[in-house]
């Protein structure tokens, strides 16, 4: 079973809020990379040379809100692939690939992977949406993340 892993420079670009324990776990760094990730439709394959393990499942406050998460996931990695709910047996066969009952996230290895790129490849979005400039309050940063994942989930004209 695979891990969720976090980029090693994400962990260290959130170091002010995971010192100032506005991110209690590592996790919280990893959410917020995987919302802006597929807020963005951003997927980034990083080796795990770049990366730390994190958890085998949604850890703390997080395991409530997996299925959530998974959801959210599996809708955007569907439209990644160009597959539309009309597509029923495309559908199965995609979602199949990525589920796994059995896991305690409910997702296959390869769902892992692909869960795991949409969080790297968010960091690159927050580090678009942040100018570089890393977060030092909490609050700033939840205020910056929202306006910018606000724009980013406005439907396009």
């Amino acid at each position: 079973m695979q891990p969720f892993r976090l980029r090693k420079d994400a962990r260290d670009w959130f170091k002010a809020l995971r010192e100032d324990d506005s991110f209690k776990i590592d996790f919280d760094v990893f959410y917020f990379c995987f919302i802006a990730g597929i807020a963005k439709k951003q997927k980034l394959p990083v080796t795990n040379e770049y990366t730390a393990e994190l958890v085998p499942n949604f850890p703390g406050r997080y395991a409530d809100r997996g299925k959530l998460l998974v959801a959210l996931f599996l809708a955007r990695e569907l439209d990644h692939l160009g597959v539309t709910m009309h597509e029923k047996k495309e559908v199965h066969s995609s979602i199949a690939k990525l589920v796994d009952p059995t896991s305690p996230h409910n997702l296959s290895d390869e769902g892992v992977k692909h869960f795991n790129q949409y969080a790297h490849g968010g960091y690159n979005v927050l580090l678009e949406w942040f100018a570089n400039d890393r977060p030092r309050s909490l609050e700033t940063f939840l205020r910056i993340f929202k306006k910018n994942l606000d724009t980013a989930l406005l439907p396009t004209l």
